[in-house]
């Protein structure tokens, strides 16, 4: 590896470290600076600004996660068909940490910003296998379509139910209720169901109480962070 893609990399795990233990909004280019020892003029020849970090390490935790798809194993096609719908899915068990990130950006023009990124990469790394696995489960005769554009509207539908369910967990975040998180899992997968023409209960998502649980641990460490900066002022 290049002495600039050390550099860069090394800005990256940084970030991974001060992202999740202070939150985006209280990280600092500063901070970065301290924990690396290097000078402004190294950070900003591999980024523009913490943004731009934010958005880099997002895109790789989604490379991590299509990694984690690539490495399970499946029994069947229709399996692979929901490991990969879960995998890409942020609200399972193990991404505390990422929606921990992600949610107090929330309807911030950064937060699009990210989650524009978080998408590209996603699409870039799972759509061509989401089509692959579709021609599998359709030859078999599992899923039946006829419409070429089929897969790139269900990858569609996935992006609308990952930005509704951000947007309720923000909400469960603010002192709502739980019930509409469990309502659009429920209607992605009923979604995905239809479209496929599937048998009944063959898609999955996430599991309900999973999410939840991811949320609820994702909130627990929002306001132990805000806890610990007010004690800090």
């Amino acid at each position: 590896m290049m002495k600039g893609d050390l550099r860069k990399q090394a800005i990256l795990e940084a970030a991974e470290t001060l992202f999740f233990e202070k939150g985006y909004m209280a990280a600092t280019v500063q901070d970065f600076l301290d924990m690396l020892g290097c000078s402004k003029g190294s950070f900003y020849h591999h980024f523009e600004s913490k943004l731009q970090v934010l958005s880099a390490l997002c895109r790789e935790k989604a490379r991590q996660a299509y990694v984690q798809y690539s490495q399970a194993l499946f029994d069947t096609d229709m399996d692979r068909l929901n490991g990969l719908i879960y995998y890409a899915m942020p609200f399972r068990a193990g991404e505390e940490k990422t929606v921990a990130l992600l949610l107090p950006l929330e309807g911030m023009a950064d937060g699009n910003v990210v989650r524009q990124a978080i998408w590209e990469a996603q699409k870039e790394l799972f759509f061509p296998e989401l089509c692959r696995i579709l021609e599998l489960l359709r030859a078999a005769g599992t899923v039946h379509y006829s419409l070429a554009v089929l897969p790139e509207l269900l990858w569609d539908t996935y992006t609308i139910a990952y930005g509704h369910l951000m947007a309720q967990a923000a909400a469960v975040c603010n002192g709502g209720g739980t019930g509409s998180v469990v309502k659009l899992i429920e209607g992605e997968r009923f979604l995905w169901q239809r479209l496929l023409d599937a048998p009944f209960g063959a898609i999955e998502v996430v599991r309900g109480d999973e999410a939840l649980q991811v949320i609820d641990h994702a909130i627990s460490r929002i306001r132990r962070q805000t806890a610990r900066e007010q004690g800090e002022a």
